[in-house]
């Protein structure tokens, strides 16, 4: 049991050992609306909407209704190796200005996590952009504005995802961008 935990720890580390404090914010509000989606609307999502001016704004008000559908799953559970992937994916998406899943040198999301991390089963990746604060981070991809299909709020609150990799860097355009990745085994 012991040789596993060391393996453990070294494919997928501790999140103290390779995620930034804002990274961790992140983990921490996934984790909130995942596990207690009531707790999450009150204490996060609604007051955050009315900060914002959002309450007639209808991706809001899909979110607000999409979590008193949601039933309480599984915390998400930092992995190093997609930590890594989405840090490189962050960078290079930084550096250049770009936006998007596909990286500079033309390679899919899909084929960059599957090959960098091992990632099995359902894969997926979110990516946001000009956010400064973990939360409007998640309440951004949450809300998903202007996206028809909500694709980041589906990623968020599917409960197949078991690990999940984040990554806050710089952007040359928009200031900051995250990079979440997420993979339901290894």
């Amino acid at each position: 049991m012991i040789k596993g935990l060391i393996i453990t720890l070294f494919l997928f580390g501790t999140a103290a050992s390779f995620a930034q404090d804002q990274e961790k914010e992140v983990l921490e509000l996934l984790n909130a609306v995942r596990t207690n989606p009531k707790k999450f609307t009150d204490t996060h999502a609604l007051p955050y909407i009315k900060e914002n001016g959002l309450e007639k704004n209808r991706y809001a008000k899909s979110l607000l209704q999409d979590l008193k559908q949601t039933k309480a799953m599984g915390a998400l559970q930092l992995a190093k190796a997609l930590t890594d992937v989405a840090r490189f994916h962050a960078k290079d998406m930084g550096t250049t200005g770009k936006t998007g899943h596909e990286s500079t040198d033309g390679t899919a999301f899909h084929i960059r996590v599957r090959t960098q991390s091992k990632a099995q089963g359902m894969i997926a990746e979110n990516c946001a952009y000009g956010q400064t604060s973990a939360l409007d981070f998640v309440m951004q991809l949450l809300i998903d504005d202007g996206i028809e299909s909500l694709g980041h709020r589906k990623n968020i609150l599917e409960p197949k995802y078991q690990w999940i990799g984040i990554a806050i860097e710089p952007h040359k355009t928009y200031r900051t961008n995250c990079v979440m990745d997420f993979a339901e085994r290894f």
